[in-house]
Parts: C-alpha cells; structure tokens; sequence
C-alpha cells in the first residue's frame, strides 16, 4: 500500500520490518534449542551404545548386541517432540496453536490442563487425563496463590505431591496424584501470560527418568509462545497495512 505518491508507508514499513526481525530472532532461537537437545540425545544415545559394545568385549559369549531401552525411550522422545512441533507450525490460529499445544504436553504428561488467562480469571481450555477426580474449572487468579505467581512473575511453579498442603495454592484439579509432580508453565505472548500449561508426571525421586518429560514440556510452550507471537504479529502487520 502506498501514500498516494507511489511510496509505502514509512511507519507501515518499519512495523513490517520490525516484526520481520522479530520473527527471524524467534527461529534462530528455537533452531539453537532444537539442536541442543538433538545433541544431547545424540550423546546419550551413544553412550549407552558405549558401554554395551565395552560390556559384550568382555563377554565372548554375547553374540547380538542389545538395545539400550533409555536410548530407544529418548530417540521415541526426540520423534514425539519433532512430531508435536510441526503440528505447532502447521497451526494457523491462535486456537489451534494451543489445542496443538494441548495435545502435544498430553502425549508426554499423565495429566494435563490448557487454561486461557482472561483478564483475573483462569478458563479451562482443554484437559486430559483426567479419569477420576476433580475435572478443570473456571477459577479466579486471586483466589489461588500459585496461579498468581504463576501470572504475575511470568515464571513456571513446580508442584510436588509431597507438599504437606496446597490448601490456599492451587485448585483441587492442580494437585498431583501420589509419586508424581506437578507443573504449571505461563505461556507469554506480547510480554503478557496469555494462558497456563498445567503437566503431571512421575516425580524425579520415584523414577530415575522423572526429569526427562519437564525439559520436553517446556520446548513445547516455548515453541508454542513463539508460534503465538509470530501469528498475532502477522496479524497485526496486515491490520496496519490494510
């Protein structure tokens, strides 16, 4: 669109290039996340190849080297990520980005919630794993001090079954099931929490892998938080150049 003179806009031009830098700041992120965690399944992966091929030298008898069953639970875990994150990028709205998001933390999570933050309320977006017990709810920010934080300081709350009471810190369909952990994650869009990622699996204490589904989760809201920004910012640049 021009000015009438056969020139753009020049504050329409510079809102296009500024998102346009954003956009390629927020893939060159993602890339280095993405390679980090390839390289460290990478390594994993053939340390345990390692210490099997040093285990069957010692042993004459060992015709057929084994598979390591952590080397094949990370690589199905690096397939399911890779998987959850080009449906991320297949999603075109706001509301599919998160419903992707939803069912990407589900595959790794025993339970979990996708609440949307509205103004001082927190909606139930969609849940699973949810079988038996309280099912998610509209609740108010205030009324829970963990979602509060959660909203206001921008950063993750990590809850654990062990806690002597959450009475006061997260609703009844927050609270994970024995020998398992929650997390709640704020998704940020524009600098603001837009919505809360809520996963539940097995504590680190309990399960010797416990840790391996958290860093999973939190690429995904991150790549999900990336995704958003890029369609709102989108958006934004063809409202003003209309």
């Amino acid at each position: 669109m021009d000015n009438g003179f056969g020139m753009a806009d020049p504050t329409k031009i510079r809102v296009k290039e500024a998102v346009d830098r954003f956009v390629a700041r927020v893939r060159h992120n993602l890339d280095v996340h993405l390679e980090i965690l390839v390289s460290d399944l990478n390594r994993a992966a053939q340390e345990d190849v390692a210490a099997l091929t040093e285990a069957a030298g010692r042993d004459a008898q060992a015709a057929i080297l084994p598979v390591s069953p952590n080397s094949e639970a990370r690589l199905d875990l690096l397939a399911a990520l890779v998987g959850a994150m080009r449906l991320l990028d297949e999603a075109q709205t706001l509301r599919a980005i998160l419903d992707a998001l939803a069912r990407g933390v589900s595959a790794e999570a025993s339970r979990t919630a996708v609440m949307l933050v509205d103004g001082s309320t927190v909606r139930r977006f969609a849940d699973f794993g949810y079988s038996a017990g309280p099912r998610p709810a509209d609740v108010p920010v205030d009324s829970f001090s963990a979602l509060a934080r959660a909203v206001t300081e921008k950063q993750r709350i990590a809850l654990s079954a062990a806690a002597a009471s959450f009475s006061g810190d997260v609703p009844a369909f927050l609270r994970p099931a024995a020998g398992h952990s929650g997390l709640v994650i704020p998704v940020v869009v524009g600098g603001n929490v837009v919505s809360l990622v809520y996963a539940e699996g097995p504590d680190r204490l309990s399960s010797p892998h416990g840790s391996v589904w958290i860093e999973a989760i939190e690429l995904l809201v991150r790549h999900a938080s990336s995704r958003l920004e890029n369609v709102t910012s989108r958006r934004t640049v063809e409202v003003l150049s209309s």
